[in-house]
């Protein structure tokens, strides 16, 4: 209405509408459905094993241990056990109780030892870290439940919401001096989707959660001047030689607008904050911000 109010559902005017613009003009179907030229939601049935088509005849998202093939269709994964796969046999994600192979041809399951010895992964004292921000890579991955929008681009709504912001960081050139990981290019999320995110994360059957203040002050020596070999975190001050990125860019969507990559989540210290780890110009910080704020989230679990 007038006042930007809204009042009832999408779907509930147009069947398989999940966004809308009036009671007659459907701008965004739901899973299974595409938009046809009417403005109105057509199913993808008549594409097997297809969630999300552009048309009836074009595939952009397969269903769960298929993949999209040359021909825009949908192909079952041919590796056991793997949720999401390439075309040249690659396995992305695996099942649940599963988790990836260092050369991604296999899944391996759970109860097999995990020595945190792969990139995605680096060991802290009898801590293992997440080496990458959560949501930049396919083993660490975003779960349902959290809202990724696109960096300047989405908003989400409310400060109580999961919210994650994906996209570029930087506004001016980016450099990343020993190589490796983007310093452009960066997930950040809010204190609920931090928490949330690593209490879901089921790799090799560990139980993975933010770190407490103590543990993160450890984190300082595995983060400077090594490059691909360490905790790689943003510096604000961006004058050394680890992955770089500019502090804060407007993320349209978090309170304040701040996005800032060099700010990492640690445990929640109450509804409204978070302990955090803030890296600026070659030095670590151990203190506190509001849960409105972003930060990137790195999640641990204690190795035997």
């Amino acid at each position: 209405d007038s006042n930007n109010t809204c009042t009832t559902l999408c779907s509930k005017l147009m069947t398989n509408c999940d966004r809308c613009t009036s009671s007659t003009v459907c701008t965004h179907c739901i899973g299974g459905y595409f938009l046809n030229s009417q403005n109105k939601c057509s199913s993808c049935t008549d594409i097997s094993n297809c969630y999300i088509c552009s048309s009836g005849s074009i595939c952009t998202r397969c269903n769960v241990g298929y993949y999209v093939n040359s021909s825009n269709k949908c192909s079952k994964c041919n590796i056991a056990n793997c949720s999401s796969c390439n075309k040249d046999g690659t396995c992305l994600a695996c099942n649940s109780d599963y988790y990836l192979s260092d050369d991604k041809k296999s899944c391996i399951a759970n109860d097999d030892k995990f020595n945190c010895s792969d990139g995605n992964f680096i060991k802290i004292g009898n801590l293992c870290v997440t080496r990458l921000n959560m949501g930049d890579s396919s083993i660490l991955s975003i779960p349902q439940g959290v809202t990724v929008a696109k960096a300047n681009a989405d908003y989400c709504y409310t400060q109580s919401d999961r919210c994650c912001w994906k996209g570029e960081i930087g506004t001016v050139t980016c450099n990343d001096d020993n190589g490796g990981y983007s310093g452009c290019t960066r997930t950040v999320c809010n204190l609920a989707a931090a928490d949330y995110i690593c209490s879901q994360f089921k790799y090799a059957g560990k139980t993975w959660r933010l770190a407490t203040s103590d543990e993160m002050k450890n984190w300082e020596f595995n983060t400077f001047n090594l490059g691909v070999n360490g905790l790689m975190f943003c510096d604000y001050g961006r004058n050394f030689g680890s992955t770089h990125c500019q502090s804060e860019k407007n993320c349209k969507g978090a309170v304040n607008d701040y996005c800032s990559a060099w700010r990492v989540w640690g445990q929640v210290y109450s509804e409204a904050s978070g302990y955090t780890l803030v890296i600026g110009s070659g030095n670590v910080t151990i203190g506190r911000s509001s849960s409105y704020e972003t930060g990137s989230v790195r999640c641990v679990t204690e190795m035997e």
